[in-house]
């Protein structure tokens, strides 16, 4: 879902720039490919995560069926350092996020029938009409009913009226788009609206994109020699609505207002190209936004590790405990005397174990400047005898080396999720995760 949220954004974001500054200029290439490049930076740069550091990990070797140290990544961002519990559920119990994954997969799977139903009518008028060759490869074929013309990879429909009486100028056209490779924009397009239905400015983009292709054919069509007001007398003629317009090039398929108007316009300063450089500044401006703080990245790390006791990170709060800092507070001894002693400590509740109740407490403590525990307390607990253990083992620790940020020690924050589980003994490698 942070997925999807963030490419819409970015989507959103780069369309609205390129709308702005470049729509209006007759460089179509250029644009075609500004858009191409929107449409992947939307795709690729929310899933690129960076991080400015990586953390050092606590891991430890679990033994038979004691309590374990688990750190996964949902737990830490669903609590907050005030020790409450975020949670978003709709009036029914169900939870909004549920919900919300719900009308999604909807969306995409409508949108996936509606593209292929469209694939459908196109191989049933592929096999339909009378086919031959041209010049290029390409496979013309000709169908007896009355329809727009259009091409969809190196096949182009068309009806024997127009074949027989106004083939020149519409194999051009046509040609040109086989040429230009625009299907293979169109099929891009398609999977980004796919995955982004909810997106409107996914819409706005593929009908710029679209018309960018007009524009590119018609100029090609021109360039062959052909008579510009015969052209455009076509273009008018065949203007009668839109078919399979998600993912075919149509002779009729945008405004002809503007793409005669574009015929007559004089070519734009190329120097203008210049304000497309906000393009890649702004994928560079996301990509940083979009990096993982520490604790983000510590946490997608943790899944990879179940053993895990490690720092959040934010910020320095008033009373001057460091949630970032250069250099994290250390358990005397190092990260396996760290998990050797809890393993050692904790012991699983006689009441849990004899109701069966097993579950994550997640504890938040405070690594304190002379290395002492204090403030520890559960975020989230499933039973009040798991919270007491937690609690007392997590307050039973020795004193920790200090963080330290500027050469001077600090005291700074952890949140320390611990899993009792019943019956379940397991065995985890003691490497460090780096």
């Amino acid at each position: 879902m942070i997925y999807l949220l963030k490419s819409a954004l970015l989507l959103a974001l780069l369309y609205g720039c390129f709308a702005l500054l470049l729509s209006r200029e007759t460089f179509h290439r250029f644009n075609r490919l500004a858009l191409l490049c929107v449409l992947l930076a939307s795709l690729v740069l929310p899933a690129i995560q960076l991080s400015m550091k990586k953390p050092n990990f606590l891991c430890y070797e679990q033994t038979e069926a004691t309590p374990i140290v688990l750190q996964e990544a949902d737990e830490l961002q669903a609590a907050d350092v005030q020790g409450e519990v975020l949670s978003t559920r709709s009036d029914n119990g169900m939870p909004l996020t549920t919900i919300l994954s719900i009308l999604y997969i909807a969306g995409v799977l409508v949108s996936i029938i509606m593209f292929l139903r469209q694939l459908f009518q196109f191989q049933q008028e592929a096999k339909a009409g009378k086919r031959i060759k041209d010049e290029w490869g390409n496979t013309i074929v000709i169908l007896d009913s009355d329809m727009a013309p259009y091409s969809f990879f190196n096949y182009i429909i068309i009806s024997a009226t127009d074949y027989e009486q106004q083939r020149q100028l519409i194999l051009a056209h046509e040609q040109a788009h086989i040429r230009l490779r625009h299907s293979w924009d169109l099929m891009l397009l398609q999977l980004v609206a796919i995955l982004q239905w909810f997106n409107p400015f996914v819409y706005l983009l593929g009908r710029d994109l679209k018309a960018v292709h007009e524009y590119e054919a018609d100029s090609a069509v021109l360039q062959l020699g052909i008579d510009a007001k015969r052209y455009q007398l076509l273009l008018v003629t065949k203007a009668v609505g839109n078919r399979l317009q998600t993912v075919v090039n149509n002779l009729s398929h945008h405004s002809l207002k503007k793409r005669i108007t574009m015929m007559h316009k004089s070519n734009s300063n190329r120097w203008l190209m210049v304000k497309g450089a906000i393009l890649p500044a702004l994928m560079a401006l996301a990509l940083v936004a979009y990096a993982k703080p520490k604790s983000e990245a510590v946490a997608d790390l943790a899944t990879d590790v179940p053993n895990i006791a490690t720092p959040t990170f934010a910020f320095m709060t008033d009373d001057k405990i460091y949630e970032v800092v250069e250099v994290n507070a250390e358990f005397p001894g190092g990260t396996d005397a760290c998990y050797k002693w809890l393993a050692d400590h904790i012991q699983y509740p006689a009441e849990a174990q004899k109701d069966g109740i097993q579950g994550r407490v997640l504890v938040n403590f405070v690594v304190e400047q002379d290395g002492s525990i204090t403030q520890a307390k559960a975020v989230r607990s499933p039973h009040e005898s798991l919270t007491k253990e937690a609690l007392r083992v997590v307050n039973a620790m020795p004193k920790w080396k200090p963080a330290q940020n500027g050469g001077k020690a600090v005291s700074s924050r952890f949140i320390l999720p611990i899993s009792f589980k019943l019956n379940q003994p397991k065995s985890f490698s003691n490497d460090v995760k780096k």
